[in-house]
C-alpha cells in the first residue's frame, strides 16, 4: 500500500507504471508521429537507404482519421440524468441536466471532446480532467470546469486498473511541463528537478527550457457517521450536529445512526525532488481524470489499447515505397526514339531536330533504297507493372483495414440507389462505432463525477444558469429555504443533495440535425393522424429554425395550455403556478348555461328597449303638449298685460284730472260737505285701482 505522504514512494510507483506500459505508450507515440511528423510514414531504415532516391508520402491514413473523427465531431453526446431513489425528483434531475450542460458550455467541452476524439482515433488513448475553481478572483463561489490535458500519452499515468474507464485505479498522476521562469517564480522552494515521463527518446528537440512537475490525485478512505432523519433524509453527523436543535424544532429528529467509509480524493503537487504543497482535499469521491480508451482489452493481466492508425502503418508504408518507385522508374525511363538512316535524314535535318517539340501534322523524310520501311519509333517509359499492382493493392488494404470503403462513404455515384448507399454507410459505421462507444463511456463518467460533486460545490443559496438542450436558458435559485404554510416547517427548494440519480450518455446527430428530423417526422405522422400536429404544434414550431417561429411556438403553447392539453409533467414552473391559481378560482360555468343566460339577457334587453322607446315617445308627446299650453298661457298673459296697460293709462288720466281739479278749486270745497266727501271717495277709488294695477 502506497504511503502518499512519502514523495519517494510516489516516484517509485510512477516509474513502475511507466515501465509496465512502455510498449503501449511507444505504440501510441508512434501512431501520433505517423500522422504528424513529415517523414513519419516511412520506416527509419528505408528512409535512410533511399536518401538519394524519391521518398514521397502519399497519405491515405489521415483522411481515414479525419473521416472517423469528423463523424464524432458532428455527433452530439448528451448526458441524461434520471431519478434513481430516495427523495429524487424529475424537477431536480432537470436541474442537474441544465447545470451539467452549463458546465460543459462554460468549459468549451465540445472542443475538448473533439480534440480527444481525434487523438483516440489516432492512438487509442486520450482524455481530460475536472477541476473545482473559484468563479473569479473576487468571488466566494466555486464552479466545476472541464479542462483538456495536453499530450495525454506522456502526461497521464494511472495506478493499476482493469476497468475501461480506470475508475478502479487508486491514484492518478498528471504531469505538466512548466517553463523554467514560471517554475522559479511560483515554486521558489522547489528542487528544480523534472519528474520522469518514461520516454527514452525525443522526436522533437528544439524546445524551451522546462521543468516537468506532477499533480497526484489519490483516494483516501474516510470513516463517517450517517444520520437517518424522520423525514427520510440522510445526513452526515459532522454536518448535521450543529443544526440538530433547529431540525428538532422543525419536527425532524434522528431516527437511526450508522458508520461507513467514504472515498475522498486528495491532490498534491510535486517535482522530481520534493513536494510543492500540502495535501488538498477535493469535492470528488472519484478520480477526476477521465481517460478515453479505444479498443480496450485486458489480456495476460495487461491493459491494451490502440487506435485506427496502428494497423494502417504497414500498408501505408508499402504504398509510399511502391508509389515512390513508380515515380522513380517513370522519371528515369528513356524517351521514345525514331530510328532512321543518314540517307533518310538528308534535306530534312531542321524538321527532324524539332520532332519532339513541333506541332506539324506531317513529317517528311528521304527514301533510302537500302531500307524498305519508313523510320520507326521505339522505346519510351515502361514502369514496372508489378509496382502499379502492388500500389493498388495497398490502397485497397488501407481502406479495408480502416473499415471505410468508397461505397459506404457515399462515393459511388450513379451505381446504387440512395437507400443502398445508406445501407452501406451503416455497415461501414460498424467498423468505427467502437470509437463512438469509447467517447460515450468517458462522457458518461464525466457526468457521474459532476453529479456527485455538484451538491458539494452548489451547497449554498445561489442563483445559477440552467442551460436547455436547444441553447436557451433559465435562472434558478438553489437551496432556497422557505416556510411551508401547511406544516409550518422550513423546507429547502432545489436541494441537490437529496436523492440519488442515474447518469447515462447517448450519441446521435447534433441538435440542429435532430430538429430537422423532428419536423420531418411530425409532418409525416400528421398525414396519418392530423391530431399529432394539433397536439404537438408547439413542439413542431420550436424545431423549425426560421425567424419568428419562436413567437408562433409560444402562442401555440399558450393556446394548448389554456385548452388543458399540456400534461402536468410537461408544464413549466410558471404554467404550474397558473394552473394552481386557476384551481383556487370558482369553477367555470357550463357553456350551455352561459349561452342560455346570454339569450335570456338578450331578450330582456330587447324588451327593455321597447319599453324605453315607448316612454321616450310618450315623453316627447307630453313635451309637445306642454309647449302648446305654455304658448297659450303666454298669449293670455300678453293679452292681460295689454288690458292692464289700458286700464292703467285710464286711471293715470283720471288721477291727473282730479289732481288738476283739486288744485284748481284749492280750498273752496269745505271739509265735511257732501261734495267734499264725494270728491274724496272718487280720489280713493282711483288710487286703489292704481295700486291693484301696480300689483
Amino acid at each position: 500500500m502506497t504511503d502518499f505522504n512519502k514523495h519517494s514512494e510516489v516516484l517509485v510507483d510512477l516509474a513502475a507504471v511507466q515501465s509496465a506500459e512502455s510498449d503501449q505508450r511507444d505504440a501510441s507515440r508512434e501512431a501520433h508521429l505517423f500522422i504528424d511528423k513529415p517523414n513519419g510514414q516511412w520506416e527509419p531504415y528505408w528512409w535512410r537507404i533511399n536518401e538519394k532516391k524519391p521518398r514521397y508520402t502519399f497519405d491515405q491514413t489521415s483522411p481515414i482519421v479525419d473521416q472517423v473523427s469528423g463523424e464524432m465531431e458532428r455527433a452530439e453526446f448528451a448526458v441524461n440524468i434520471k431519478p434513481a431513489g430516495g427523495e429524487a425528483t424529475k424537477e431536480i434531475a432537470k436541474t442537474f441536466d441544465g447545470l451539467v450542460r452549463n458546465i460543459q458550455r462554460m468549459s468549451n467541452a465540445k472542443d475538448i471532446y473533439t480534440l480527444a476524439g481525434t487523438n483516440v482515433v489516432t492512438a487509442g488513448l486520450d482524455g481530460w480532467l475536472i477541476k473545482q475553481k473559484f468563479i473569479d478572483d473576487d468571488s466566494f463561489y466555486q464552479d466545476l470546469v472541464i479542462e483538456p490535458i495536453a499530450n495525454f500519452i506522456d502526461s497521464v499515468w494511472f495506478g493499476p486498473f482493469k476497468r475501461w474507464d480506470a475508475s478502479d485505479a487508486p491514484w492518478c498522476i498528471v504531469l505538466e511541463a512548466v517553463p523554467a521562469a514560471k517554475y522559479k517564480g511560483k515554486y521558489s522552494d522547489g528542487s528544480g528537478k523534472s519528474v520522469g515521463d518514461g520516454k527514452y527518446s525525443q522526436a522533437y528537440y528544439h524546445k524551451g527550457e522546462q521543468v516537468v512537475i506532477g499533480q497526484i490525485y489519490y483516494i483516501k478512505e474516510v470513516p463517517r457517521e450517517l444520520l437517518l432523519m424522520t423525514s427520510g433524509r440522510v445526513l452526515e453527523a459532522t454536518e448535521a450536529e450543529p443544526i440538530l436543535d433547529e431540525l428538532a424544532a422543525a419536527g425532524e429528529v434522528v431516527k437511526e445512526r450508522r458508520t461507513r467509509v467514504k472515498n475522498v480524493v486528495y491532490s498534491r503537487l510535486f517535482d522530481g525532488g520534493r513536494w510543492l504543497n500540502e495535501p488538498q482535499k477535493t469535492v470528488f469521491n472519484q478520480l477526476p481524470v477521465i481517460p478515453v480508451i479505444a479498443n480496450f482489452k485486458v489480456f495476460e493481466n495487461k491493459v491494451l489499447w490502440r487506435g485506427v492508425v496502428t494497423k494502417l502503418m504497414d500498408p501505408q508504408r508499402v504504398f509510399n515505397y511502391t508509389k515512390s518507385r513508380e515515380v522513380e522508374e517513370a522519371a528515369l525511363a528513356p524517351r521514345a526514339k525514331f530510328w532512321l538512316t543518314l540517307k533518310q535524314m538528308l534535306g530534312f535535318e531542321p524538321e527532324l531536330a524539332t520532332l519532339n517539340t513541333n506541332a506539324d501534322p506531317i513529317q517528311r523524310y528521304t527514301p533510302d533504297p537500302l531500307v524498305q520501311n519508313p523510320p520507326v519509333q521505339t522505346g519510351g517509359a515502361a514502369v514496372n507493372a508489378g509496382l502499379a499492382t502492388l500500389s493498388a493493392d495497398m490502397n485497397g488494404i488501407i481502406r479495408q483495414t480502416g473499415g471505410l470503403f468508397a461505397a459506404n462513404m457515399g462515393d459511388n455515384p450513379g451505381l446504387q440507389s440512395g437507400v443502398a448507399l445508406r445501407t452501406l454507410q451503416n455497415k461501414g459505421d460498424i467498423g468505427t462505432i467502437k470509437y463512438f462507444s469509447a467517447m460515450e463511456r468517458a462522457i458518461c463518467r464525466t457526468g457521474r463525477i459532476l453529479v456527485d460533486a455538484i451538491p458539494k460545490i452548489y451547497d449554498k443559496t445561489r442563483q445559477v444558469r440552467i442551460l436547455k438542450e436547444d441553447g436557451s436558458f433559465s435562472m434558478t435559485v438553489l437551496n432556497q429555504s422557505i416556510r411551508d404554510e401547511q406544516t409550518n416547517r422550513i423546507v429547502v427548494i432545489n436541494d441537490l443533495s437529496v436523492g440519488t440519480y442515474d447518469v447515462t450518455c447517448s450519441s446521435g446527430p447534433a441538435f440542429q440535425n435532430r430538429q430537422e428530423e423532428t419536423v420531418s417526422t411530425i409532418v409525416e405522422m400528421g398525414r396519418v393522424d392530423p391530431t399529432v400536429i394539433e397536439l404537438g404544434g408547439d413542439v413542431l414550431f420550436n424545431n423549425i429554425t426560421a425567424p419568428g417561429m419562436e413567437l408562433i411556438a409560444e402562442r401555440k403553447r399558450i393556446q394548448l395550455f389554456n385548452a388543458g392539453l399540456i400534461p402536468p409533467g410537461q408544464q413549466t414552473e410558471e404554467e404550474k403556478q397558473q394552473a394552481a391559481q386557476a384551481q383556487q378560482q370558482p369553477p367555470a360555468a357550463d357553456p350551455n348555461m352561459v349561452i342560455a343566460e346570454a339569450e335570456a339577457s338578450k331578450a330582456q334587453a330587447q324588451q327593455d328597449k321597447v319599453v324605453v322607446d315607448m316612454n321616450i315617445a310618450k315623453s316627447k308627446e307630453q313635451r309637445e303638449n306642454f309647449k302648446v299650453q305654455l304658448a297659450k298661457q303666454a298669449q293670455q298673459f300678453e293679452q292681460m298685460l295689454a288690458a292692464q296697460e289700458v286700464i292703467t293709462e285710464r286711471l293715470n288720466t283720471q288721477a291727473e284730472a282730479l289732481k288738476f281739479l283739486r288744485e284748481g278749486l284749492g280750498d273752496t270745497v269745505p271739509e265735511g260737505t257732501p261734495d267734499a266727501e264725494a270728491f274724496n271717495r272718487q280720489i280713493g277709488i282711483i288710487l286703489d285701482a292704481q295700486g291693484d294695477t301696480a300689483a
